[in-house]
């Protein structure tokens, strides 16, 4: 019997040479327009590489970190026009570290790197902004473990406080974060911003080894939204900017919450059937074009997708790894 494979063969091709066309001196730019590299450039292309197994190494590498080094504010933060001050640092601390450095912890974020400062951190969030808040939460997580500094035990007492106030806080009814501030389904993002909050905590604990709180709230919480309305599925006459970071949360969220047991069948369904739809749209030329971090999280989902679906992705000659799973942030 011939099984049917969702092909993304000439999708990757495009990323990969779009990757290319990016490098500017030491480093890539965002945008096709863009006449030096930038910090989410050089991020999103070296995602891109981890993810189609092409991987900065040696001279390249170190060429990257001085790169990377060079969006340094004099604070020992990181500069860019776009996302958050915790954000920024994390993609330039998460990335020098794929790319072989033992990165140290901002100077301005060291005192949050305490046990008596997880939960107050954490709790003087605007969760009420649960997508944009996890950034915040989840980049000092991220920045927090790969900057391994821990002689006297101190950063995994911090870990633990941190782990432990989210835990506690994670929704008994969906799995998700932060329990009482759960969207709604006729909202948007509503309850997918939940979930899209959700994502960057779960790939920390993914890192981590940790069991996820709540998995089977969580695939139940995701066929929900799946299924009322457009929040993860796009229509099929959506344009492809569509496509990306929802259904790269969706499917990693949803999908590995479904190792549990519960419900597997449905979501093995339900991802094979987005796998379909996100084939067709990524085999337009604009799926590698404007944003090159939309294309990584849109290669981020290929990449997923072949984790879950290993004998339904057509990835030709690409053997996939999870951006997340070698990078924890994105």
């Amino acid at each position: 019997m011939t099984i049917h494979r969702s092909s993304f063969r000439g999708f990757l091709e495009r990323a990969l040479e779009r990757v290319s066309e990016s490098r500017r001196a030491d480093g890539y730019t965002r945008l096709p327009d863009g006449e030096h590299p930038d910090l989410y450039g050089t991020a999103a292309a070296v995602g891109i590489r981890i993810a189609l197994g092409d991987r900065p190494v040696g001279h390249e590498a170190d060429e990257l970190r001085r790169t990377v080094h060079s969006f340094a504010a004099p604070d020992g933060m990181f500069d860019d026009p776009t996302h958050g001050r915790i954000h920024r640092a994390a993609t330039a601390v998460t990335t020098l570290m794929v790319l072989g450095e033992s990165p140290s912890v901002p100077i301005p974020l060291q005192g949050l790197l305490h046990a008596d400062a997880a939960a107050p951190f954490l709790a003087g969030l605007d969760w009420d902004e649960p997508w944009l808040t996890s950034h915040d939460a989840a980049g000092l997580l991220a920045i927090g473990l790969v900057c391994a500094d821990d002689t006297d035990g101190a950063r995994s007492r911090w870990i633990a406080e941190y782990l432990g106030w989210l835990d506690a806080h994670a929704d008994d009814e969906t799995g998700l974060w932060l329990r009482d501030r759960m969207g709604s389904l006729d909202e948007d993002p509503g309850l997918f911003g939940n979930m899209g909050c959700s994502f960057h905590m779960h790939f920390l604990y993914e890192w981590l080894g940790r069991g996820w709180p709540h998995p089977d709230r969580v695939v139940d919480a995701g066929m929900r939204l799946l299924q009322h309305g457009e929040s993860v599925l796009p229509a099929e006459d959506d344009p492809v900017d569509a496509w990306g970071f929802r259904q790269l949360d969706w499917v990693y969220s949803v999908g590995r919450s479904a190792r549990s047991g519960h419900r597997t069948s449905e979501v093995t369904s339900a991802c094979t059937a987005l796998a379909d739809r996100a084939a067709t749209a990524l085999s337009s030329p604009d799926a590698t074009d404007g944003d090159l971090h939309a294309v990584q999280a849109r290669v981020g989902l290929v990449a997923e997708l072949a984790t879950r679906l290993p004998d339904s992705i057509d990835t030709g000659a690409f053997s996939l790894r999870s951006i997340v799973d070698v990078r924890p942030f994105i």
